[in-house]
């Protein structure tokens, strides 16, 4: 009796470890995917990553922040035109819709984001954000993938 007890324990214990791991490797699979979406935006090499935050796929996602979600800033180092953003945004294969246009208004006050396009996948949503420190000073760029949400 006591060895069939120890069988069955084995038995579970192998169970629950092979469910961890098929449902890990399941879960690491959807970030990698949301990860190689964003290698999609075509971002200039002498940009300066200042910010990533990758939250991965889990089983359990208790919290108001999505998951997987990725957010990445980086210093773009100058004023950017409609040129540079249009350059950037042209290896998304799906309609980046812009707010307006780029151009940093003449009552802004601070740090400013002075534009954001948006746009889907079907899988996940994308917000790319322009922000200006300052008249004249280099901006700030800001992208954000999420699962898409759609409402039942």
């Amino acid at each position: 009796m006591k060895h069939k007890l120890w069988l069955v324990f084995a038995v579970i214990l192998v169970l629950t470890a092979t469910t961890f791991f098929v449902v890990r490797s399941a879960e690491d699979k959807v970030t990698d995917r949301m990860l190689s979406q964003a290698d999609r935006f075509a971002i200039p090499a002498d940009w300066k990553l200042t910010r990533e935050t990758v939250r991965p796929e889990r089983f359990m996602c208790i919290s108001t922040n999505p998951c997987p979600s990725l957010h990445r800033t980086w210093e773009t180092g100058k004023e950017l035109t409609a040129d540079d953003i249009t350059a950037v945004l042209s290896g998304v294969d799906f309609e980046m819709k812009a707010d307006r246009p780029c151009k940093r208004r003449s009552n802004d006050i601070g740090n400013a984001a002075i534009c954001s396009s948006r746009g889907n996948d079907g899988e996940f949503e994308y917000f790319f954000t322009v922000f200006s420190p300052g008249l004249g000073e280099p901006q700030i760029v800001g992208l954000e993938i999420r699962p898409r949400y759609v409402p039942d």
